[in-house]
């Protein structure tokens, strides 16, 4: 599932809605050019393209389903609020981040749910529960420093404070966050 969303928490609900499902996301940045976002999604042959309205008018060229997330906030609602069961292995994909393509053609690098759990298990030991109370999340989903500033506090308790970047953080001071 491509994704391709603005920092917001309906982005943060969606990647962890598509992991939960048993899917894969492919982080799609909205400041990225056009080719290559096109390239990204053909690459990766994702066959969905989870959007907001905001970015409907400016998406790349794509063959994949076209979900724009506003259109279902009534459907979503309606659901259940427990917490579904889990419908992924260790084995399956969790995402696919692509490099910058500094050598030429950008590669997809594929990474299963068993490496994210690793790592999110090694954060949970190596630092004290109090780091997680509130991880400042400035990292674009495109690079792999968001699984730790994501993941990792809401896989404790933690609050998630999304940021467009650290430049952004003074005007942070308020806003709400995701738990």
């Amino acid at each position: 599932v491509g994704v391709l969303m603005e920092r917001s928490v309906e982005m943060v609900v969606s990647l962890l809605g598509i992991l939960k499902a048993g899917g894969a996301y492919l982080p799609l940045d909205p400041s990225y050019p056009l080719e290559r976002l096109s390239f990204m999604l053909e690459d990766a042959g994702a066959s969905v393209l989870l959007t907001q309205r905001s970015l409907k008018a400016n998406l790349p060229v794509h063959e994949a389903q076209l979900v724009t997330i506003e259109d279902h906030f009534q459907y979503i609602a309606q659901q259940p609020v427990e917490n579904p069961a889990v419908s992924s292995t260790a084995g399956q994909l969790a995402y696919v981040i692509y490099t910058s393509g500094s050598t030429g053609q950008p590669k997809g690098v594929a990474i299963e749910h068993r490496s994210v759990v690793a790592f999110i298990n090694w954060a949970m030991a190596t630092f004290p529960p109090p780091v997680f109370a509130g991880v400042l999340a400035s990292t674009s989903i495109c690079f792999d420093l968001s699984i730790f500033e994501l993941f990792a506090p809401l896989s404790c308790g933690g609050a998630v404070i999304l940021s467009e970047n650290a430049l952004h953080l003074p005007t942070q001071i308020g806003r709400a966050s995701c738990r």
